[in-house]
């Protein structure tokens, strides 16, 4: 009786806020899903797992058409919004020690953290994610088609050589991809070499003159659409006086940067052509 009061009250709150949100998705089948990631969030998704997700924060973006609650970020986590979905499952890539407040007051909330930083990351989550939600099989089939499509593309670049590569976050203060990261293996996977990584982990700033220093044969920069042709022709000019042509490649799909099963089967062939053009088209498309 306790809980199904407290639950009425948290409704009443966000009603009374006129707090812009859905009601929680009712019809969801157990167990009920709150996805605190964006990568969390793509892969449920992408494995056919998405009617048990009931809430997601600010940052996730589900598929056109599907309306989920947001209830917050990692930089604004409310209690109310989360206990309004009545979610038995909480899913996070953040330390699970933020959520202390909402474990005292849903003890039999599961919060489940999860790491993803590698690509075997990627594949070992869908695996646990599909188990979670009591669907151990279309993890399985996920893992196996994300490795092989990473596979695939491993053969189409096999024995070419090897261009140096920086991958670039922003166009102005930019941030680059160093060791133990996804992008950092998904440039070996589409045969070229990471240049930012020697001395480089994780997600770090790069400056302009350690940049060039590197001597890139390959930028690509993920940028705003609505700012990608200014970071095309800001790279283009930067890197004009080196001695060598460097190729500029501008993308503006956020997804680049979350890790899920698209980055084998999408971002791994389309950073195969942009390091080796001559192979598009080919048994990695």
């Amino acid at each position: 009786m306790r809980q199904s009061a407290g639950g009425i009250a948290v409704l009443a709150v966000l009603v009374l806020s006129g707090c812009p949100r859905d009601l929680p998705r009712n019809e969801a089948p157990s167990p009920r899903v709150v996805s605190f990631s964006p990568a969390v969030t793509e892969m449920i998704f992408e494995m056919g797992l998405g009617d048990h997700v009931v809430g997601v924060t600010s940052y996730c973006r589900p598929p056109a058409g599907v309306n989920i609650p947001v209830v917050g970020n990692d930089l604004n986590i409310t209690v109310e919004p989360i206990l309004a979905v009545e979610p038995d499952i909480l899913v996070t890539q953040s330390n699970p020690k933020q959520f202390a407040m909402l474990r005292r007051l849903k003890p039999d909330l599961r919060i489940e953290p999860i790491k993803i930083e590698t690509l075997g990351d990627i594949a070992d989550a869908m695996s646990r994610l599909s188990t979670l939600m009591g669907s151990p099989d279309k993890g399985k089939s996920a893992r196996r088609a994300f490795l092989a499509s990473l596979e695939k593309v491993r053969g189409r670049v096999a024995g070419r050589p090897k261009p140096r590569v920086v991958f670039l976050m922003g166009h102005h203060d930019p941030s680059t991809a160093g060791q133990g990261t996804f992008i950092n293996e998904l440039i070996e996977v589409a045969g070229g070499v990471n240049a930012a990584a020697v001395g480089r982990k994780r997600w770090p700033k790069i400056g302009i003159e350690s940049l060039l220093k590197l001597a890139p044969d390959v930028i690509v920069c993920e940028s705003e659409a609505s700012v990608a042709d200014e970071a095309r022709e800001y790279w283009s000019k930067l890197t004009e006086p080196l001695p060598k042509k460097v190729r500029i490649h501008v993308v503006t799909d956020k997804r680049w940067t979350i890790p899920s099963g698209r980055i084998s089967d999408t971002f791994a062939p389309m950073l195969a052509d942009f390091l080796h053009p001559e192979t598009a088209g080919g048994s990695g498309e």
